[in-house]
């Protein structure tokens, strides 16, 4: 059960880092990508269940929980902030979306390496493509 589980999160955290970017060019494009964005949430929502499955059967992992928890929290905010039209989403959904995207990246990162410097090059690379953004949407006419 333990592998299977593993298969599934590590399946689902691949197909979300496939994802993030088809869905961001798509958009920077001009296309709505309803598709790329459906599955990448999709896939961030498998990876936070079976992160919390992994923790519940393997000792230790009880932090996959609170940090899946967060990592979809993120996403479907940063899906949401635009879609509903929350007040100051340009600024907002950036560092939604975008910390998902990162959250994704870290995870990746310190299950290969477990080095300590994998838990903060994502979020310390992640800001410029973020920063990037909040400008180009602060430039979108309401």
């Amino acid at each position: 059960m333990p592998e299977t589980l593993l298969l599934l999160h590590v399946g689902a955290g691949t197909a979300g880092l496939l994802l993030g970017p088809v869905w961001l060019a798509a958009r920077l494009s001009g296309r709505p990508a309803r598709s790329a964005a459906a599955g990448y949430q999709v896939a961030v929502l498998l990876v936070a269940a079976t992160g919390a499955g992994l923790a519940s059967v393997r000792p230790g992992l009880a932090w996959l929980v609170l940090f899946g928890l967060l990592t979809e929290a993120l996403a479907v905010a940063g899906a949401l902030a635009r879609r509903r039209g929350w007040r100051r989403w340009p600024l907002l959904q950036p560092h939604l979306l975008g910390g998902s995207y990162i959250a994704l990246t870290t995870g990746l990162l310190v299950a290969q390496t477990g080095s300590p410097l994998a838990w903060l090059l994502p979020a310390l690379v992640g800001q410029l493509p973020i920063a990037m953004a909040k400008r180009r949407l602060a430039a979108v006419p309401a």
